[in-house]
């Protein structure tokens, strides 16, 4: 045999040191054997060299084993300065390339992953030193796509045409790879994830559970593996049939269930299984998926409630009252039986919620609440409608009192005084009542009309109760009718101005005029204020419609005053909102500049009430009304709570007596003294005295003789047109200048 050229036998080594690297690493046997004997006969084919040509089964065997490298299931290459210098199919196939030729001279880093190609480096150098006989590694590759494949790597040093060269082979496991990576990022989600999760086997004995399962349920690993899982075979031992039946037809199943904490307490579990089935599509596994429902079902609870009962006093709203109702009605008309139904309104709350504020006001209502329930008896269903207002719904039988009598107990509790925040509040209740059948069929209707008679109770006074009459609703509905319509009466110009003359007491002469207004209705004719003021001022239509009243008595009294007709003054009526309404200086200056009457020759009446609701207010606003030079005077004066000493702090010109005290005089000794007392302490005071109501001659002597400045009535003159007055009373004072 011939001598072997020296780089043949150092290719040979290397391939004898590549064999002995597979055969040691951890691949398949089968495949070691074979490539093994691949490599131990391209190493005796490489050392021997040509064979003879004679040599045919030589040369047979040769090809077969070329071809069986070529073909070979993992990669063989040699790569020497730092390039391909062989490589067989696999490799190609690996990389991307067409064929191995594609891939001699191409440099390694070409072929590596940037973040790898240090390491790979260095595995070269230390094998190429000799600090390392083999090594074996696993690195990303770079296809010719620019895609990225895993190969594992073994390989050793070997001769290559008389130099140093590394002779390796690569298994791509890209795919293995990829499997642990998935499983490691299924490991991560099945740790960290923050529903509870168990894993069974087909027998639903527990194999795996998760930290939250831990969390959820008390259990730890060790304690739940092994056991059978509760949520699937239901409580017991007893196996969930309907769920594992309808696992095994669908695959899936969810729904909520009640599970036990190893603490013994229950708890609302939302739970989703899924089988898991082999290659033949029999069951191996179940996957439960659960999560603690409790805050759900207590946000669920808590909106429930809310959607039925109002937040801040715990009682039904409307929704659950109205609901509430119907049953009631409904079970009353089977078993024939009464219903009462009383609507409780608050008087005077929204003066306390305006001035101390709404918190206080809340507290006011939650009190004003429990004092309510306590009035209440078993049976009852008590409601707050919002705001102010509340219901009660009760058994009455027809000829029981059961209703008037809790109606007078609930009157009397809220009579007592409130403290809130240290502080004494006063409110009284209005109630409302109407009964099943008599006056309603329905929840609806009967509400409507507990609330008309509520509005009944107020007109008659307030801190009292009033059953439903069918009448209420007649006489409720021409109030709406009204009240729509003085919507439009301003802009209509439906209004009109009346006046009534004021008389110096000694010498009957006009001494002023005061400005009346009425309604000159489309339908219903000429309506007096006591018809429509008081819906002017619950709407907030008494501030518009009192500006309109001022201009036009301004006007009107500019036109007598340019005709040359003397009337002294001209008195107009503030309401309680026009003056708290924060724009009444601009209205009198207003009425003043447009028309050009003299501000002295305007008086402005206010009620007492007015005036004491805010003294230091109403100091304020009234010193910067006579800074404009209009008079100011008490209208009514004695039917409010002051006394004449406490109006000494307030910048008035003059007073009226009441109607009330005139009425009596001079037969009523009360009346006489109350009258007397007020004209003189308010002379004393430098205030004048009008007394108004004055009917006959008797009041006029008596008026006259006490010291009364002027004097007003219909014995004197009644409200009239303004083209009527200056007719009549042309003689009596009302004249040329």
């Amino acid at each position: 045999m011939k001598k072997m050229p020296r780089q043949r036998v150092g290719l040979a080594v290397g391939l004898a040191a590549a064999a002995g690297t597979l055969m040691a690493a951890s691949l398949p046997h089968w495949l070691v054997a074979a490539l093994a004997a691949g490599l131990c006969a391209l190493i005796y084919f490489v050392v021997a060299g040509p064979l003879p040509e004679t040599d045919h089964s030589l040369r047979e065997s040769e090809r077969k084993f070329r071809n069986f490298v070529e073909q070979s299931l993992v990669g063989l290459y040699v790569v020497q300065d730092g390039k391909i210098a062989y490589a067989n199919s696999k490799c190609a196939e690996f990389l991307g390339y067409d064929s191995p030729e594609q891939l001699v001279g191409t440099p390694v880093a070409a072929l590596t992953h940037p973040d790898d190609l240090p390491t790979l480096q260095e595995n070269h150098r230390r094998r190429l030193s000799g600090e390392v006989t083999n090594l074996r590694y696993t690195y990303r590759a770079v296809r010719r796509d620019g895609s990225i494949g895993w190969a594992d790597v073994h390989g050793s040093v070997c001769e290559y045409e008389g130099r140093p060269a590394i002779m390796g082979v690569a298994l791509d496991v890209s795919q293995q790879v990829a499997f642990e990576q998935q499983s490691r990022l299924a490991n991560r989600v099945f740790d960290s994830a923050s529903e509870g999760i168990v894993i069974t086997d087909a027998e639903c004995r527990i194999e795996a559970v998760n930290p939250a399962f831990t969390r959820i349920t008390g259990y730890s690993a060790p304690e739940a593996t092994g056991k059978f899982s509760r949520m699937m075979t239901g409580h017991g031992a007893e196996v969930n049939h309907d769920m594992l039946s309808h696992l095994a037809r669908d695959g899936h199943w969810q729904g909520e269930m009640l599970d036990r904490r190893k603490s013994g307490d229950w708890y609302p579990a939302w739970l989703s299984i899924s089988t898991v089935r082999d290659v033949e599509k029999k069951i191996t596994n179940y996957v439960g998926v659960f999560t603690d429902n409790t805050s759900r079902k207590e946000v669920e609870t808590r909106l429930q409630f809310l959607a039925s009962h109002d937040s801040l006093t715990g009682m039904l709203n409307r929704t659950g009252m109205m609901a509430k109702f119907a049953q009631q009605i409904e079970g009353a008309r089977i078993a024939d039986r009464q219903i009462s139904l009383l609507f409780i309104d608050l008087d005077r709350f929204k003066t306390v919620n305006d001035t101390l504020g709404h918190l206080a006001g809340d507290q006011l209502l939650v009190a004003a609440a429990d004092r309510l329930r306590r009035q209440l008896k078993e049976g009852d269903i008590a409601a707050r409608l919002g705001g102010d207002e509340f219901t009660v719904l009760m058994d009455d039988p027809p000829s029981s009192t059961a209703a008037a009598e809790l109606a007078e107990r609930v009157i009397a509790a809220m009579a007592q005084p409130f403290t809130i925040d240290g502080q004494e509040m006063f409110v009284t209740a209005s109630i409302g009542i109407a009964c099943f059948p008599a006056d309603g069929h329905d929840a609806a209707t009967l509400l409507k009309n507990a609330d008309v008679a509520m509005y009944r109770a107020k007109q008659r006074g307030r801190n009292t109760y009033q059953f439903f009459t069918s009448d209420m609703n007649t006489r409720a509905f021409e109030q709406l009718l009204l009240e729509n319509s003085l919507r439009h009466a301003l802009e209509r110009g439906e209004f009109v101005l009346h006046y009534q003359p004021q008389f110096d007491a000694l010498s009957g002469r006009v001494a002023g005029v005061e400005a009346l207004i009425r309604w000159r209705h489309p339908e219903l004719g000429l309506v007096l204020p006591g018809t429509f003021i008081s819906l002017a001022e619950q709407n907030g239509l008494i501030v518009p419609i009192g500006a309109w009243v001022l201009q036009e008595a301004c006007r009107q009294a500019k036109e007598w005053l340019d005709a040359g007709w003397r009337i002294g003054h001209i008195a107009v009526n503030l309401s309680a909102k026009q003056f708290s309404a924060g724009d009444l200086l601009d209205t009198i200056r207003s009425a003043l500049d447009r028309s050009g009457l003299p501000p002295a020759m305007l008086e402005l009446e206010i009620t007492e009430s007015t005036i004491m609701n805010n003294p230091p207010e109403a100091v304020l606003l009234l010193d910067q009304i006579r800074d404009m030079g209009v008079a100011i005077s008490i209208d009514d004066f004695g039917t409010g709570y002051s006394s004449l000493a406490s109006l000494k702090q307030y910048p008035l010109d003059s007073l009226k007596i009441d109607r009330g005290f005139v009425k009596g005089i001079p037969h009523d000794a009360d009346d006489v003294a109350i009258t007397e007392a007020i004209i003189a302490i308010a002379h004393k005071m430098r205030l004048k005295v009008v007394a108004e109501g004055v009917e006959n001659s008797e009041q006029a002597d008596f008026l006259r003789a006490a010291g009364c400045d002027m004097e007003q009535g219909f014995l004197l003159g009644r409200p009239m047109a303004a083209a009527d007055l200056a007719r009549q009373f042309a003689g009596r004072g009302l004249s040329v200048s």
